[in-house]
């Protein structure tokens, strides 16, 4: 499971103090922790105060915190890379993995809320609704950008991409240009044993469906739409393709979350067919298989965001308006 900075911060310290490598009255200083970690002082100081609560340090007299809930004596020292080392590995804490902690909860908001129309998006209102550093919020903003979800306006807001049925039509339209041209090229260079692996994890989804979960069904679609395509060796049309992306998140916030799963499954019968295609080293046919996938996903996806723009509820969150 991903961890937020305040999560890695707090496990990091935890950890020194239980395991004495922090000793009591040792001073805890925000602007030292933040430098030595190389974070802002917002997630040092919410760790911190979470740590007083659940008495592994107290407050004092003086600036910062202590170690231990009543120690007898003030340790005062910097704090360095020796008192968190372990296995050799220096203090750190990941910030990708601290954004993206939250990318599925902000982007199944954005996603439903495009689907209803425009929006613009506070930045100030999403910072605080997520707890977070305006550095983490902005790493989450700059990626809902990337991939065609918001766009910046000015200084702290952004506008709420709509998924109309016009924009979705030119999304899908952009895929079957490029595309079909990308996995006729990976399909010289997808290996029989990553082929298989495909083909097998789709069979297993189609006995097993509807018993299956939602993020199942987004692993499968960006085994062919993403990870097989960009092995077509050519990163500027990958690039164009990552702005097409909201079709692909169409079906993995509202199937198994917001819509009933349909009776038939959704698409695996027509990726094994594009797979099938690749195995047996026709790429032109496997280009043919996929654009015929994309037409008829096209028709499908119309219809499940037409019902949901319809008749489906949404609670707005804080930081949309």
């Amino acid at each position: 499971m991903t961890q937020t900075l305040r999560d890695q911060l707090y496990t990091a310290l935890k950890q020194g103090i239980v395991g004495k490598r922090l000793e009591p009255g040792l001073v805890l200083l925000e602007g030292n922790i933040a430098e030595l970690f190389g974070i802002s002082r917002s997630p040092v100081r919410q760790t911190l105060s979470r740590l007083h609560e659940e008495q592994y340090i107290c407050r004092f007299e003086g600036r910062g915190y202590l170690v231990g809930a009543t120690p007898s004596e003030i340790v005062r020292r910097s704090l360095s890379e020796r008192d968190f080392k372990q296995l050799g590995h220096a203090p750190k804490v990941d910030r990708t993995v601290s954004w993206r902690a939250h990318i599925d909860s902000v982007e199944h908001d954005i996603v439903l809320c495009s689907i209803k129309g425009a929006f613009e998006l506070n930045e100030l209102q999403l910072s605080k609704s997520l707890n977070v550093s305006r550095t983490v919020t902005h790493q989450i903003l700059l990626h809902l950008q990337s991939i065609g979800l918001v766009e910046k306006i000015k200084y702290n807001s952004w506008s709420v991409v709509p998924l109309d049925n016009k924009r979705l039509h030119n999304l899908y339209e952009a895929r079957r240009q490029l595309e079909p041209y990308m996995i006729a090229r990976a399909a010289k260079n997808i290996s029989q044993s990553k082929v298989d692996d495909y083909i097998s994890k789709l069979k297993q989804a189609e006995n097993s469906y509807p018993n299956i979960k939602g993020d199942v069904l987004d692993e499968l679609e960006n085994d062919l739409h993403h990870t097989a395509v960009s092995l077509g060796g050519n990163q500027e049309v990958m690039n164009m393709l990552r702005r097409t992306h909201p079709i692909l998140l169409i079906s993995k916030h509202l199937l198994g979350r917001v819509l009933k799963l349909p009776d038939q499954d959704p698409f695996f019968d027509e990726h094994l067919c594009i797979f099938e295609k690749i195995r047996l080293q026709k790429p032109d046919q496997a280009a043919k298989a996929l654009v015929a996938h994309l037409e008829r996903s096209e028709s499908k996806v119309l219809d499940r965001l037409i019902n949901f723009r319809e008749s489906g509820d949404i609670n707005v969150p804080a930081y949309l308006r």
